[in-house]
Formats: structure tokens, C-alpha cells, sequence
């Protein structure tokens, strides 16, 4: 049975188990990964169409740029990897996901070793790195 949070549009992290509340005004209609920690639920098929049976939960992994066209860059996105089947998804950051821990994510990206990196991009994902630094405080912070 769903509690009261649930039916008004949240949910359980499954990773810290911190209650999610979902608002339209944060950014991104379909949030299923945490504001603290970031970790999202193996719940889309297909963007937003909560059809995955799969259900895992997605560790972030790295970030990306949303793909903007030739020389364009796009908002910083989340890319998050099952620990059941290995899907990779790529994920809108929210207004209230907490810059600490997307610089740690940021982090990991940058520290990505070759193999992993190469993995992704031939998914069409372009992990961040230290090249990035610049933009990606301009994003999070507005300097």
C-alpha cells in the first residue's frame, strides 16, 4: 500500500532511503533518482515511460552534457548505470540535487579509466572531464 508522500508524487531511495518529493517547479517531470545521493531505480524502458521490470538500482556513474547539436553545449546530465542489467541511462539534473554531490559524480568522470569511457561512448554518451571543469561550475554555480 502506497503511503500519503507516495500518492502526492514521491518516493524511497532505495540506496539511502531518504523520502523523494517530486514538484514540477524542480526541473524534470519524471525525477526517479535522489536528491541526496543521486542514485536512481531501474524504472523507464524508454524515458519516462516507468515500463522497466527490472527495478535495480542505478549508481551515477558520471556526467555528460545533453546533446545539443555540432559545438553546442547542453545542461549537465546525470549518467547512471544499473547494478542488475547494466543499462545505462542518461538523466536531467533537478533545482534541489545537491551540488557536492554532483561534483563528486563530476569527479568520478573525470577519473573514468579508459575501458569504461570507451564502453560509453560508443552508447553515444560523452563522459565529462577536467576540460569540462570551467563549464560545469558555471552550471551549478553561475560563475
Amino acid at each position: 500500500m502506497k503511503n500519503r508522500g507516495q500518492l502526492s508524487g514521491g518516493f524511497w531511495c532505495t540506496h539511502c532511503r531518504h523520502f523523494v518529493t517530486l514538484h514540477a517547479y524542480m526541473g524534470t517531470a519524471n525525477r526517479n533518482h535522489c536528491n541526496l545521493c543521486l542514485w536512481s531505480k531501474h524504472v523507464d524502458s524508454k524515458t519516462g515511460d516507468r515500463q522497466a521490470s527490472c527495478r535495480g538500482k542505478m549508481r551515477p556513474v558520471g556526467l555528460t552534457f545533453k546533446h545539443e547539436g555540432v559545438a553546442k553545449i547542453g545542461e549537465l546530465m546525470l549518467v547512471h548505470e544499473c547494478s542488475r542489467c547494466g543499462k545505462v541511462s542518461i538523466n536531467r539534473l533537478a533545482a534541489d540535487d545537491q551540488n557536492k554531490e554532483v561534483l563528486k559524480i563530476f569527479q568520478l568522470s573525470c577519473d573514468m579509466k579508459g575501458s569504461k569511457r570507451l564502453y560509453l561512448q560508443e552508447l553515444g554518451v560523452n563522459i565529462l572531464d577536467l576540460t569540462c571543469e570551467v563549464e560545469v561550475k558555471r552550471q551549478l554555480f553561475g560563475y
